[in-house]
């Protein structure tokens, strides 16, 4: 860090997080990101130094996964503190409401996940630890949706927002509805992306905080090459992302991979979160009768997301693909970007960090990362 350069204020646990976990979505969608600091002073890298991400000039390869950026506002924050690869919260073709509170539960997880680690129940917390690699939340939101109207203008306005050498992915995601196509809806909700000036869009097939089948297609050749082939379609030369959970298997990730390659997928992204029950000490279900499992992100889930990416970059080398492999999972620290491009990521995404640190993508390009370097 140059001596001029301002030093950035820690953030966490002096301030609370910029999503609100005691108020509903809404509230937060319409009234955040609750942040009261300063925006840091970013020194882009010269262009000649900029990487090509699916197409796309770059400053760098750090980025926001799909969720905590609810709307144009908050695309506009995080690119604005150094994210240079901001995702807009996945969008259905309806409108669809958010689970009721509480949807972020502070978890105790008895350490850090490992892929080797059994399935368990789980408990709340009352009070959150005070290092952020410890921290970790439940996700439970049930991927709401805005209309078509507002989405329309608000992906164009968080679109435009973005400063060069940004670039805004938009996830989408289909909702299985009596007597119609399931996968068809994914397209409707690509066409609503498109509509507001997509470049880049993301196929959420991962999502663990549903109870239907939205959220267990990614493990699934068979639906992901039909779902991926009917996007790309519409797209023409726009990029394809698919968004995947956690893929223990090697072998059924490698089925995943080729169905991927074979529809025109272009980038592959994991992991979203891990899927846990969650009860209280008495053995009830903590978020309520219907939703007695939740995702669970944070800094413990960081060693099984690694352990999928080396897995996924060992794969695509091994069948030759041509995908853009980015990775998402536990990043609370600046030097976690870097383990997870040595794990084999071509970009890093913080969901919980940015939330938790919103300096943490400025603290990165501060002490100089060495993906592009």
């Amino acid at each position: 860090m140059s001596s001029r350069e301002k030093q950035l204020p820690e953030f966490w646990p002096e301030n609370p997080p910029i999503y609100d976990i005691e108020k509903s979505y809404t509230e937060n969608l319409d009234l955040g990101p609750f942040f009261a600091g300063e925006i840091p002073e970013r020194k882009t890298p010269p262009k000649h130094e900029w990487i090509e991400f699916l197409g796309v000039p770059v400053a760098s390869p750090i980025g926001v996964p799909a969720g905590p950026l609810l709307n144009s506002r908050w695309v506009t924050f995080a690119a604005q503190m150094g994210f240079d690869i901001v995702t807009y919260k996945t969008i259905r073709s309806r409108p669809h409401p958010a689970h009721p509170l509480p949807n972020m539960l502070y978890i105790d997880t008895k350490g850090a996940f490992h892929p080797d680690r059994g399935e368990e129940v789980l408990h709340p917390q009352k009070n959150p630890p005070s290092s952020l690699a410890d921290l970790a939340a439940t996700n439970s939101f049930g991927i709401p949706s805005k209309d078509r109207d507002y989405l329309v203008q608000d992906i164009a306005k968080a679109g435009g927002s973005l400063a060069p050498g940004q670039v805004m992915i938009v996830s989408v995601v289909g909702t299985p509805r009596p007597e119609e196509d399931f996968f068809e809806d994914f397209v409707e909700a690509t066409r609503i992306a498109l509509d507001g000036g997509a470049k880049i869009v993301e196929a959420d097939l991962s999502c663990p905080n549903v109870a239907s089948r939205e959220g267990s297609l990614f493990t699934d050749p068979e639906a992901i090459y039909p779902i991926c082939t009917k996007m790309k379609k519409i797209l023409g030369s726009r990029p394809l992302i698919i968004k995947v959970g956690v893929i223990h298997e090697r072998e059924v990730m490698r089925k995943v991979l080729l169905a991927s390659q074979k529809a025109g997928v272009d980038g592959f992204c994991g992991i979203n979160t891990v899927s846990r029950k969650i009860e209280n000490l008495d053995g009830t279900p903590t978020l309520g009768e219907k939703r007695h499992r939740a995702g669970v992100c944070g800094g413990p889930i960081r060693p099984v997301a690694l352990d999928f990416l080396q897995k996924a970059r060992s794969l695509i080398e091994e069948e030759k693909l041509d995908l853009t492999l980015m990775g998402t999972g536990g990043v609370t620290e600046p030097t976690h970007f870097d383990d997870f491009f040595l794990a084999g990521a071509d970009v890093a995404m913080s969901a919980v960090g940015m939330m938790w640190d919103p300096y943490l993508a400025a603290r990165y390009h501060q002490k100089g990362g060495k993906r592009w370097k």
